[in-house]
């Protein structure tokens, strides 16, 4: 069996899927419920593969159980880059923080995840999600964002309005490039849907019901909180975009994907709080402003754009180099720089990216390469010349950047 449980060692092996997880969410509700444990170990010493949706549950239970007076303690895979990874991704820190420091991990796949408890914080996920994404990939353009923002908001803003979680609510980005998507992830160990649902609608027979009348236009415990849209306009975002969708919650299991359809099934162990994770698409462009169409209007959410950046009455928009990276000395630091940089430069409508360079003074060459040198190829003499204008640029930065771009003009 994958998981076993002997007094209060819990331990799995193998891969983490979906149905195992739910029993190793079992063996810690056991242990700690029925046996009447006040600590466990968790050895995940023999895991060999694990995904943040599962995780997820994993992590948000244990930050419950740690709330409740509960003591864990988290043996890591053996398994060098599994090991690296419940690290880097923050796993680690939210099953057993006595023993593992919050991740500080940087990449383009992975994110670490992000714990939020209040408005404020959820606010601050929200900006570290899509300064992820804007890092990591450069084929969306200006107005899928919109919709893709929209989505990380409404789905952890759920998570503050309705959960009732002790907790507050985990999220996590992951940039799966092999199948071009962005699976977002959100997962809290509160009421459950089926649960907060019932507040207003007695008349639901299970939970089954309860999460397909979930993901219908306008659906909400209480309207003087939201209008419902939330997991509505996710579930149509994941279609257009040709992902997918699912939420875990009470006995309750919904997926949905273009190839397999729409299937509400029952789970034997229940979870208690609820996950959301949906996969958008960006194998070829799309265009998602149908997904969010509420009383027959088209919905235009805000604009990434308009409030992250400074944006004049020309178009220009002003893009501060010191915030977009903690270093300038190496080629590392300067690529999700560059990713995003060309991703501004894409939501341009006309007029011109404004890079400045105000308390900078030195770069490295190689950062000078990776991030204007690199670019300037990429884009061609043409358009990097008409989208791009140096401010507050000192003289021995930019004669770096320029000759970096000289030298890849002579390659």
């Amino acid at each position: 069996m994958p998981v076993s449980s002997e007094l209060n060692n819990i331990r799995f092996f193998g891969e983490l899927t979906s149905e195992e997880n739910l029993r190793l969410l079992a063996a810690m509700h056991s242990t700690v419920e029925k046996k009447s444990f006040r600590d466990f170990t968790l050895d995940f010493s023999s895991c060999t593969n694990a995904f943040a949706s599962q995780m997820l549950l994993i992590c948000s239970r244990c930050q419950f159980y740690w709330n409740k007076g509960i003591d864990i303690s988290l043996v890591l895979p053996v398994e060098k880059k599994m090991e690296r990874l419940f690290i880097n991704t923050n796993w680690a820190h939210l099953i057993d923080s006595t023993k593992y420091a919050p991740s500080r991990f940087r990449g383009y796949t992975h994110a670490p995840t992000i714990k939020f408890t209040d408005w404020k914080e959820q606010h601050e996920a929200v900006n570290k999600l899509l300064d992820v994404l804007l890092a990591a990939i450069s084929h969306f353009e200006r107005n899928d964002i919109r919709y893709i923002e929209w989505a990380i908001n409404e789905i952890t803003d759920n998570v503050i309005n309705h959960s009732q979680s002790p907790v507050g609510g985990l999220v996590q980005v992951t940039n799966l490039r092999q199948r071009k998507q962005i699976e977002l992830a959100v997962c809290d160990s509160g009421i459950g849907i089926p649960t907060s649902l019932r507040t207003s609608r007695q008349d639901l027979k299970s939970d089954q019901e309860a999460l397909d009348i979930a993901i219908r236009e306008g659906v909400t415990r209480d309207k003087n909180v939201g209008q419902g849209n939330g997991l509505f306009g996710t579930w149509r975002i994941a279609q257009k975009s040709g992902g997918e969708f699912q939420i875990i919650s009470g006995y309750a299991e919904l997926t949905s994907s273009e190839r397999k359809g729409l299937h509400i099934g029952k789970n034997n162990i229940p979870v208690n709080g609820s996950l959301v994770r949906t996969r958008i698409g960006y194998s070829q462009k799309i265009d998602l402003s149908e997904a969010l169409v509420f009383s027959g209007k088209e919905h235009l959410p805000v604009d990434y754009i308009e409030t992250h950046f400074d944006e004049d009455e020309f178009g220009n928009i002003y893009f501060i180099l010191k915030n977009e990276s903690g270093g300038f000395g190496s080629r590392a630091a300067a690529e999700p720089v560059r990713r995003k940089l060309r991703n501004v430069i894409n939501y341009l409508e006309g007029g011109r990216v404004i890079v400045d360079c105000s308390d900078i003074p030195l770069v490295s060459s190689s950062f000078a390469d990776e991030l204007f040198g690199k670019l300037f190829i990429e884009m061609g003499p043409v358009d990097f010349t008409r989208s791009i204008e140096f401010k507050n640029i000192d003289s021995l930065v930019k004669g770096l950047i320029d000759r970096a771009v000289v030298q890849r003009m002579n390659q």
